[in-house]
């Protein structure tokens, strides 16, 4: 496409046009005192130096390294676990988004973990941490005192150089065991047997008992195929806020509610859709089994956001893009007690549309109200939006006359033998609409008892963890503000660019790119406003640009390389390749540079590495925006490379009007009897202590913790 104008969706008919806030709980977060808080990278790493008590950079270094270790027997609480084929989302792939994989999944293979620590790193402090392919493995460097050291958390394992204390010792780099393979083959007694004097515990133990360090050696001496990723190897295009309103709750499960209630990943090659996950007969993977960790019995967990919207509050409905709309909804009367929505003109359709928002990976959606729908000329029906209102997928729809209860879903994209595939599937919100059409008068069609739930999945180990006798529970309010992702799927550019020129989108091997044409510059431009055009108080921007000049680019399946035809041999010059992502209140304005690719590389330890992946994640987040400021646009441009991807988001301050309460539950079974404790937050926006007594039973198992937000 050489040029996409601007095009003008109206996106939504809503009941209520006002800036977004009031009486709201935001991003509430409750952990047991002292415990592991991964709600934000930064509260991660601080509080494994706190748990650890590590000082020193090397002690930090160690205390991440054996946090993330995949074994369960080396580290409490077992954090994260090995398994494949199940931290997966299309279109990016193989998720590498640090938060999501913390919270969401809790497991993955080497090419998760690898730039999971390196964010981990650099949150904590540290000046830098990058990402190497080994062809077959992807390990952490992370530079302190001078030079870099590898830690390995997916093999269990580092390389102390030298002789004495292995804990005091220095950390040899990826660099120094490609020169030397004796830094790790001469601690061996035997190709089983390590000398334990020589090695932190644990030390590659699969690979010790299978006589194959030998073969892990290989890999880093086998320099032809070491890869570095310069640049930084993780997105940062998610956050864990989420907001409650009144009438809703999020529910979060200890296990999995049932063992088919699972995130099932889905692949995707053009119009084709298939499982990602792979079953493999001889290690007894199973897909049915869900993503449960092979070596023990640590799981996945579920949870559900339900939604009972009160309609008689603005908070209920999603605000609308443009002002202006007809709007022919008869907003309920609290004073009268009535709760229910219904046209308010004579043969005028009438729309409500209601948002739900996960910080969750979502499994799926539902939707359940009382119709009472009078004439056979009158219907009602439900949609769902998973990117912002610019499409729309009927779920439903009912002609009357009816009375009674009514139930929609997502229809399954694919349903395959371990699960189905709907528009929601590993997604973190949506978008629901209610029509109400037909001839009829006023009162005609009445909607009431609306509720909406979603099933999403998480990592179990990042809740709040009740043993016997007294638990010290920390409840922290999270910053009063919405955050709202503007998805883009670039392979249909035209809806949500405000303008493209110069750009095309290539697809090869079922994986999409934007590419310039001809050699000229692309530049796509997008508008970004909050759905009610409140003033914005931040935005976030970034992609994955991808700097092709070897010939190789990622391939989502596997989270490594593959050769790819992109671009030509000009692109691939030195030089050639060219990039930048700014921003500006006007579209024709002043563009401020908030990035710009630079492919000379500075490097610390003053040596050069020539086998690099130049495919930088950007991330840039401005807070600097001029109050009253409704619009910016961010434009991306580029010249003999390419991007894969687009992350958008508007970050919207609230000022919370009237308290609500905020309830919070913990359930757990005592020696097999449920138990329960609530504890009401009257001031949710004020930190809050308090003690849960489980007892002293013999046997305490953790079942769920609940927060609920009432009127």
């Amino acid at each position: 496409m050489s040029a996409i104008s601007r095009s003008v969706v109206a996106l939504l008919l809503i009941l209520f046009v006002g800036r977004n806030g009031g009486a709201q709980v935001y991003s509430p977060t409750v952990l047991l005192k002292g415990q592991i808080d991964s709600t934000s990278l930064a509260a991660l790493a601080s509080s494994i130096y706190a748990k650890s008590g590590a000082t020193t950079p090397r002690q930090k270094a160690e205390a991440i390294w054996r946090f993330f270790l995949t074994d369960g027997r080396f580290v409490t609480p077992g954090f994260w676990y090995h398994i494949a084929g199940w931290a997966y989302e299309e279109p990016d792939g193989e998720e590498l988004d640090p938060l999501k994989l913390l919270n969401s999944y809790g497991f993955g293979l080497c090419y998760h973990i690898a730039p999971l620590l390196e964010a981990v790193y650099e949150a904590g402090g540290f000046e830098d941490a990058r990402v190497w392919f080994l062809t077959g493995h992807s390990v952490t460097e992370v530079f302190y005192d001078g030079g870099y050291h590898y830690f390995d958390s997916d093999m269990m394992g580092y390389n102390p150089v030298g002789s004495g204390d292995p804990k005091r010792l220095p950390v040899a780099s990826v660099s120094q065991m490609a020169l030397d393979g004796n830094i790790m083959l001469g601690k061996l007694v035997s190709p089983t047997t390590v000398d334990k004097s020589k090695v932190d515990c644990p030390w590659y133990p699969a690979d010790l008992s299978e006589a194959a360090i030998g073969d892990l050696a290989g890999l880093f001496t086998s320099t032809q195929d070491n890869w570095l990723y310069p640049y930084a190897r993780y997105p940062q295009g998610h956050g864990m806020d989420f907001v409650l309103r009144p009438g809703e709750r999020l529910i979060r499960y200890f296990e999995p509610e049932s063992k088919t209630a699972f995130y099932l990943p889905y692949k995707s090659a053009g119009d084709d859709w298939g499982e990602f996950p792979r079953e493999i007969a001889e290690y007894a993977i199973r897909t049915e089994d869900g993503p449960r960790s092979q070596r023990d019995n640590r799981t996945w967990a579920t949870g559900r956001i339900e939604y009972k919207p009160v309609l008689s509050s603005r908070e209920a409905y999603y605000p609308a893009w443009e002002h202006g709309f007809n709007l022919n909804l008869l907003l309920p009367d609290p004073a009268s007690g009535r709760d229910y929505l219904s046209r308010r003109e004579t043969g005028q359709a009438a729309q409500a549309v209601f948002e739900i928002r996960s910080p969750y990976a979502l499994i799926d959606a539902g939707l359940s109200l009382r119709a009472s729908i009078k004439g056979e000329m009158q219907s009602l029906r439900a949609e769902i939006s998973v990117d912002g209102g610019r499409n729309w997928e009927v779920m439903g729809q009912v002609r009357g006359p009816i009375q009674g209860l009514w139930h929609a879903e997502p229809a399954p994209v694919l349903q395959s033998q371990h699960g189905k595939l709907t528009a929601v599937s590993g997604k973190y919100g949506y978008l629901m609409r209610l029509s109400m059409l037909g001839n009829g008068g006023e009162d005609s069609i009445r909607l009431r008892d609306i509720e909406i739930k979603s099933r999403f999945q998480l990592n179990p180990r990042t809740l709040p963890l009740l043993t016997a006798g007294r638990n010290h529970l920390q409840y922290r309010p999270g910053a009063a503000y919405q955050r709202r992702s503007f998805p883009v799927k670039i392979g249909r550019l035209s809806q949500y660019a405000y303008r493209a020129v110069g750009v095309k989108c290539l697809k090869e091997s079922g994986q999409e790119m934007l590419w310039p044409e001809n050699g000229k510059t692309a530049e796509v431009i997008f508008e970004l406003a909050a759905p009610d055009s409140s003033p914005l108080s931040s935005f976030d921007a970034g992609s994955r640009f991808l700097d092709l000049r070897d010939g190789l680019a990622p391939d989502k399946l596997t989270a490594e390389t593959r050769t790819t035809t992109f671009g030509n041999r000009s692109d691939r010059e030195p030089g050639a390749a060219e990039a930048s992502l700014a921003w500006s209140a006007s579209p024709t304005g002043q563009y401020e540079v908030l990035w710009q690719y630079d492919p000379r590389l500075r490097w610390l330890d003053g040596k050069p590495v020539s086998q690099l992946l130049r495919w930088p994640e950007v991330d840039r987040s401005v807070k600097d925006v001029r109050a009253g400021t409704r619009k910016v646009y961010v434009r991306y441009r580029f010249k003999g490379m390419g991007l894969d991807s687009v992350r958008l988001a508007t970050v919207v301050s609230c000022r919370p009007e009237a308290a609500r309460t905020l309830e919070i539950i913990h359930q757990w079974d005592a020696d097999g009897q449920r138990r329960e404790f609530r504890e009401r937050i009257g001031r949710p926006t004020l930190a809050h202590d308090y003690i849960v007594d489980t007892g002293a039973a013999q046997k305490t198992v953790n079942f769920a913790v609940i927060l609920s937000c009432h009127e």
